[in-house]
């Protein structure tokens, strides 16, 4: 450790230095002119590097900040201003049971809501208040303002015909019952004049009701009309007896089958295959010529005829 600072030697105490050490030491200790360039472009390199990256957040940051913007712009002109709500409503009809100014009556309450709010789900949800068997629902939107709506009913599965007491060992011609028909759902469906294929689908009387079925009332379950048809199918393939009449007893939940002159009587109480299988031990035992009116199937331990 010096005792006394550091300091510059007198000039007059310095060595002259030759020419030819001066070119010694710039050989030894001066940096090649390749490594000079080598730093230098390493140096801008670096500079450029960092420019970009620098460049990329600003980019990166600006860009999220606008479209924050913007999603609040829209959120905002969505919500408080007119653009945008539901100004008209199209109804598609394919079907001719469909009243397209009911169901623009029903859609009422979505006029003046944002368009997009309103969903499948929200508009069926208004239609099947007074609609009970819609099966289907489509919803496009035409912004600004225009809301198309498709509706599919059930499909139609028999006719039916409301007969009043009395009328149902056979109609009375001319009674004036009003011809209607039965969906998938089991649902009472009236259907304007000249329906195409309704001619061909079978005809079910209905008896034994409390209060005649309104339009769109579910009046027959989805397992009776199974059932019926079951039992229509097995006396047709297994019997080899088409049925000529079907009459459906509302309350009592059961049904009748016309087979030539005599009526089969089912419920729903019990398995159709016990009914059917009671059936075939009645053809062996006793035959069907020995019955005039009907065969009651109902009952567990015996078949009843008349």
């Amino acid at each position: 450790m010096s005792l006394r600072p550091a300091s510059r030697i007198p000039r007059r105490f310095n060595r002259p230095v030759s020419r030819r050490t001066q070119r010694l030491v710039a050989r030894r200790h001066a940096v090649p002119l390749r490594n000079r360039f080598s730093a230098r472009w390493r140096r801008i390199v670096h500079a450029t590097r960092s420019g970009v990256i620098n460049w990329r957040r600003a980019i990166i940051r600006w860009s999220a900040v606008t479209l924050v913007a913007l999603v609040v712009l829209a959120a905002g002109i969505v919500a408080f201003s007119p653009i945008g709500q539901v100004e008209e409503i199209r109804v598609s009809r394919v079907d001719p049971r469909l009243d397209i100014e009911e169901v623009q009556m029903l859609l009422a309450p979505l006029f003046g809501k944002s368009l997009v709010t309103v969903s499948s789900r929200s508009v069926r949800a208004l239609l099947e208040q007074s609609i009970p068997d819609i099966r289907g629902v489509t919803v496009n939107k035409t912004y600004p303002s225009q809301l198309a709506v498709r509706v599919e009913l059930a499909p139609l599965v028999a006719r039916s015909r409301v007969l009043a007491p009395g009328e149902e060992q056979q109609p009375v011609p001319g009674s004036g019952a009003m011809l209607t028909y039965i969906t998938d759902r089991g649902t009472f469906a009236v259907v304007p004049p000249g329906f195409a294929g309704g001619d061909q689908l079978p005809l079910i009387d209905l008896v034994d009701w409390g209060s005649r079925p309104e339009p769109g009332a579910p009046i027959l379950s989805r397992d009776f009309l199974t059932r019926m048809e079951q039992a229509v199918a097995t006396l047709q393939t297994q019997f080899g007896q088409p049925v000529q009449r079907r009459v459906a007893f509302i309350r009592a939940q059961e049904f009748h089958l016309t087979v030539g002159k005599v009526s089969l009587w089912f419920d729903v109480r019990s398995s159709l295959e016990e009914q059917l299988l009671r059936y075939r031990m009645f053809l062996r035992s006793v035959g069907l010529q020995e019955a005039k009116e009907y065969v009651d199937l109902r009952l567990a331990d015996r078949v009843i005829y008349r």
